[in-house]
């Protein structure tokens, strides 16, 4: 399968995926989050060329994950900032890092801690609670189709069943 194909998928991780999986646009939105407006710090941290990454912004752009603004001081310079569709991505990429901490870790010890701005302590891992609060390991949880799913999301729903 193409990736092209994704977005037609009938499926939430697909079309997420079909906006920000390539990886260049994550690592984008990271940079933005931290805090990194501008194109020129953008393409010299990551490294992109320009035309890639004015591609990519464009295209985050126009998904509506990045907005554009002009450089009050500089006319002929842009800021680019995340949107809330955009910032709705941090437990995304909190999730990755936590991962990738985890299961790539550096010899010397963590990359990168997230901590909560006001009280500089660092968060909790990314977890998936139950409603009731108790955290839930991946062998507790399965897949139930909802009111709009088609064939594929039923036959996942039974291939988690069928997994027990």
């Amino acid at each position: 399968m193409h990736k092209a194909d994704l977005g037609g998928q009938h499926c939430p991780i697909a079309q997420t995926l079909e906006q920000v999986g390539e990886w260049w646009s994550l690592l984008i939105v990271r940079n933005l989050f931290c805090g990194m407006s501008r194109f020129d710090a953008l393409q010299q941290h990551l490294g992109i060329s320009s035309n890639i990454l004015a591609a990519r912004l464009k295209r985050l752009t126009t998904l509506q994950i990045v907005q554009r603004e002009a450089d009050p001081q500089d006319g002929r310079a842009w800021h680019y900032r995340l949107t809330e569709k955009g910032q709705a991505l941090a437990p995304l990429l909190a999730a990755m890092v936590d991962w990738g901490e985890a299961w790539m870790p550096h010899p010397k010890g963590r990359r990168i801690r997230l901590i909560e701005r006001q009280s500089r302590q660092v968060v909790r891992p990314v977890q998936i609670f139950s409603q009731a609060g108790v955290p839930l390991a991946a062998t507790e949880l399965d897949f139930e189709p909802g009111p709009a799913a088609d064939a594929s999301a039923r036959a996942l729903a039974e291939a988690a069943r069928t997994r027990r």
